[in-house]
């Protein structure tokens, strides 16, 4: 693979907080059984480098299952069938019901087509907004034990330090403009989704495990999917997993290791950070504010 481009994204190793050139990541991922891409949902530096990543991958004649937080489970059996078909990443998106408005659609296009191209098999990894809704309406909702993933929700090792972490994380994306009363549901789904996600890994794994796009606060180590995934005493819990962040920060932010060590406190939970230079996007605050 060729050297990354100064324009296209540094890449920060975090357990030595170096930089490494990007073939060093495909070389650490390809032997692993679960690869978690993360993202930040309307760069489209991160998809682009993403769908390279799976091509990549797969070059090197492995055939892990990508798995996609974009597309719910309850569609996934219509993206198998569609994928016995042949159709192209277009069609692919029908099939598997994609919400294009809400994850901006064609920006992931790319990812799906590399996988396509590749010959991987696409599958989905998400719980529905309806079935998030269900799940943590009280009373009188569904309760989760109905699903095979609520073992991982019930095994993972889960703290009230990972509780407050994932709270304020949610009320800080939220604006700080959170209803009090509204904030442990969305925590409560948060990790139902998580272990949704993690349980969908598994079962997705080819011989060659499987790689996952997903949000950088899915893939994330100390709070996200990995938690759910390494459950103790369940199938995949001792499979490693490599989990990669995809971040922005401005250059001067990566010239010395103090600046890099900096950005990996700021962004806990990963093995390896994607860096890009951040986009010109409006106030995500504007509309909470109205």
């Amino acid at each position: 693979m060729s050297r990354m481009e100064a324009s296209d994204a540094a890449i920060i190793e975090v357990a030595t907080g170096q930089p490494v050139e990007e073939h060093a990541l495909v070389h650490a991922l390809v032997p692993v059984r679960f690869r978690l891409l993360g993202e930040i949902h309307d760069d489209p530096k991160h998809h682009a480098i993403r769908a390279r990543l799976v091509a990549e991958i797969a070059a090197r004649g492995v055939r892990p299952a990508v798995v996609f937080e974009q597309f719910d489970l309850d569609h996934d059996a219509a993206l198998v069938e569609a994928q016995r078909h042949g159709l192209d990443a277009e069609a692919l998106a029908d099939a598997g019901r994609l919400d294009r408005m809400a994850w901006s659609w064609p920006l992931h296009e790319p990812i799906v087509a590399a996988a396509l191209g590749a010959h991987l098999p696409i599958r989905a990894g998400n719980l529905s907004r309806r079935e998030i809704a269900v799940l943590t309406a009280s009373p009188g909702g569904a309760k989760p034990h109905e699903w095979a993933w609520s073992a991982r929700l019930r095994a993972a090792t889960w703290t009230n330090a990972q509780e407050r972490a994932l709270r304020d994380d949610i009320v800080q994306g939220h604006c700080n403009m959170l209803p009090a009363n509204v904030v442990p549901r969305l925590v409560e789904g948060e990790r139902m989704r998580d272990a949704a996600i993690a349980q969908a890994l598994v079962d997705a794994a080819t011989a060659d495990g499987a790689i996952l796009i997903a949000g950088d606060g899915h893939v994330r180590a100390n709070l996200g999917v990995p938690v759910y995934l390494h459950a103790p005493g369940l199938p995949g819990a001792d499979a490693q997993s490599i989990s990669v962040g995809f971040v922005e920060a401005e250059a001067h932010e990566l010239g010395d290791a103090d600046a890099r060590a900096r950005l990996i406190a700021e962004h806990p939970g990963f093995d390896y950070l994607v860096v890009t230079p951040p986009i010109a996007r409006p106030d995500p605050c504007a509309e909470f504010r109205k």
